[in-house]
């Protein structure tokens, strides 16, 4: 008797095997199909062209999960130039008959859209197809996307050319390099940079103006200053710059340069609380870009006045490094006087009686601190600090996690500073109390006001 289960068994494992190998292979190419479908690239532009005329391109990018770093690379046959029309986020060229289209950021949209147009020479006739390269980073890995070649493209040729010169695209290359020509030579791009000496402000700040010479034909700037410790960098005029602040650099970067031939920029740096300033020296370099190449320039330091040049007077000083004949120095530098001698926090005062009312009105400052004004009725305040010369108190405060705007009075020969305004005292108490959970709060109580004029606090009792 047949024993079918026995036959079962030995037909059973092949067909298992076949069936798991088809189940994986299946697997992969899902797996594979997934993964292709994830970046897509798509080209659109007409079949027939005219000789002597422009024709646009539109390159459809789906980005998937894409973010960061990406570049599309096209090579374009001799005898067309491309000019770029819209590139969102993105740094586009036209070199050694490339183009190149590079992102540090991808756009946020799912489908990222370039434009741009392609001048076909005058001369030309034939027809050709335009290919491309789309290089992406995924978890470190850089990739390729390879564009398949795209329909042909023909070439009307123009009637307005003799025929004897009109030259086959594919032989354009060779017929142009038998005809020698000669190219004027390029002025090369110069750029500099001078900093003023960092001018010292009553607060103990210092004020920092550069002025740049803007590289004419640079794709982008990146201005880099070391900046001595002990002091925070505060962002004053950037001009149009980003910038940025870690481990005592500074930095300033343009993917796009202003339009004006020079520009300046300022920052300041304000002295850190609690921790010992060093000497004000800084070092800084500029780099920006010709052609393919990087190059860079030391910032020059100098003692001159910026804000005293005329706008011809700042181009020769750019040109030449020499302060116009006339022209005063920076009035307060740090190269020339050192800072007075000053506590690092500001000096608590202990609380006193009644004084006499401010003598600043509202609407003044005192170190980029607000004075002061003098309200009506009964009203109580928090005193943060009582220092015998004005600093930036607003800066200094807001930096220390203070919501309410810190507000400066000369009361009995001292600058005085208080935060808040509170009709009931429990109120100004559980914001003193407040307060001095900050880090950068060491001491905080309440002051009472009376139409302006400081008054004894009431009695709680």
């Amino acid at each position: 008797m047949i024993n079918y289960f026995v036959l079962l068994s030995k037909f059973s494992i092949p067909i298992m095997k076949t069936i798991s190998y088809w189940l994986i292979a299946l697997l992969l190419c899902l797996v594979t199909a997934l993964h292709a479908q994830e970046v897509k690239i798509s080209m659109d532009h007409p079949d027939q062209v005219n000789a002597g005329e422009v024709f646009e391109v539109t390159v459809t990018i789906s980005k998937g999960s894409l973010t960061d770093y990406s570049r599309f690379s096209q090579d374009l046959p001799a005898g067309l130039t491309a000019t770029n029309v819209n590139s969102p986020n993105a740094d586009f060229s036209f070199d050694d008959q490339r183009i190149r289209i590079i992102w540090l950021k991808l756009p946020v949209e799912q489908e990222v859209k370039v434009t741009y147009n392609i001048l076909v020479d005058k001369r030309l006739k034939g027809s050709f197809v335009l290919g491309g390269v789309f290089a992406y980073v995924v978890e470190e890995e850089r990739k390729f996307l390879n564009f398949e070649k795209s329909s042909e493209i023909t070439i009307i040729p123009n009637p307005s050319v003799d025929p004897a010169l009109v030259v086959d695209i594919r032989d354009f290359e060779q017929a142009v390099a038998e005809t020698p020509v000669v190219k004027e030579k390029e002025p090369e791009v110069v750029a500099s940079a001078i900093r003023q000496k960092p001018v010292l402000e009553g607060s103990g700040s210092y004020l920092v103006r550069l002025l740049i010479q803007n590289p004419t034909g640079s794709k982008y700037a990146k201005i880099e200053e070391t900046i001595p410790s002990g002091y925070l960098f505060e962002s004053v005029d950037p001009h149009e710059g980003i910038e940025s602040f870690a481990s005592s650099t500074v930095k300033f970067i343009w993917m796009k340069l202003p339009s004006e031939p020079e520009f300046q920029v300022e920052y300041r740096l304000v002295p850190q609380r609690d921790k010992s300033q060093g000497k004000m020296a800084i070092t800084g370099i500029m780099t920006y870009s010709i052609g393919n190449e990087n190059r860079q320039v030391d910032i020059k330091e100098m003692d001159v006045a910026l804000e005293q040049l005329s706008l011809a007077q700042k181009r020769n000083l750019l040109l030449t490094g020499q302060v116009p004949a006339g022209v005063g120095r920076a009035p307060e530098t740090a190269s020339t006087q050192a800072p007075p001698a000053r506590r690092t926090t500001p000096e608590p005062v202990k609380k006193e009686p009644a004084g006499t009312p401010p003598t600043a009105s509202s609407g003044k400052t005192i170190s980029n601190t607000a004075v002061l004004a003098a309200g009506q009725g009964l009203y109580f305040r928090v005193q943060l600090s009582a220092n015998r010369r004005p600093f930036d108190a607003r800066t200094f405060y807001r930096r220390a996690g203070v919501d309410q705007e810190v507000k400066v009075e000369e009361h009995e020969g001292l600058y005085k500073y208080t935060a808040g305004s509170f009709t009931v005292y429990s109120q100004a108490d559980s914001y003193k109390k407040k307060l001095l959970k900050l880090p950068g709060v060491k001491d905080a109580f309440v002051v009472a006001y009376r139409d302006g004029k400081r008054v004894p606090v009431p009695s709680q009792r």
